[in-house]
């Protein structure tokens, strides 16, 4: 009886382990665009953080200019961020298509900052 009592717990106790649940992680978002060529000026990238569109800065305040999009991912990727998509849109104007790439990148956050970037989005 007690070596079934025993089997039984042992089966079992897998079931109770995978029962606990982990807190839900959250993200703060930014779409990165670019703007430049690998030619002449380099690149300089834009950050949309859901309140605005700002050209990338450094701690100094000054923008930021990239030899290529790998070396601007390479940057954000040092700041904390983390690759979550990567796309691309074409538009048509005036007979001249054009191809604009963007990145969408994250950041782990609490909740509270969370909500906070929720609110702060919502044009009142």
């Amino acid at each position: 009886m007690k070596k079934a009592l025993l089997l039984l717990a042992l089966t079992c106790l897998p079931l109770f382990a995978s029962a606990q649940t982990t807190e839900k992680q959250y993200y703060i978002y930014n779409i990165v665009t670019f703007s430049g060529s690998l030619k002449n000026e380099g690149f300089k990238v834009d950050l949309d953080d859901g309140k605005k569109i700002l050209k990338l800065r450094d701690k100094n305040g000054n923008k930021m200019t990239f030899n290529t999009p790998a070396a601007a991912l390479m940057y954000l990727v040092s700041e904390g961020w983390e690759l979550c998509f990567n796309g691309a849109t074409n538009s048509s104007y005036d007979n001249n298509n054009r191809t604009s790439t963007y990145w969408i990148i994250r950041k782990p956050c609490s909740k509270e900052e969370f909500d906070k970037a929720v609110d702060e989005g919502i044009r009142k």
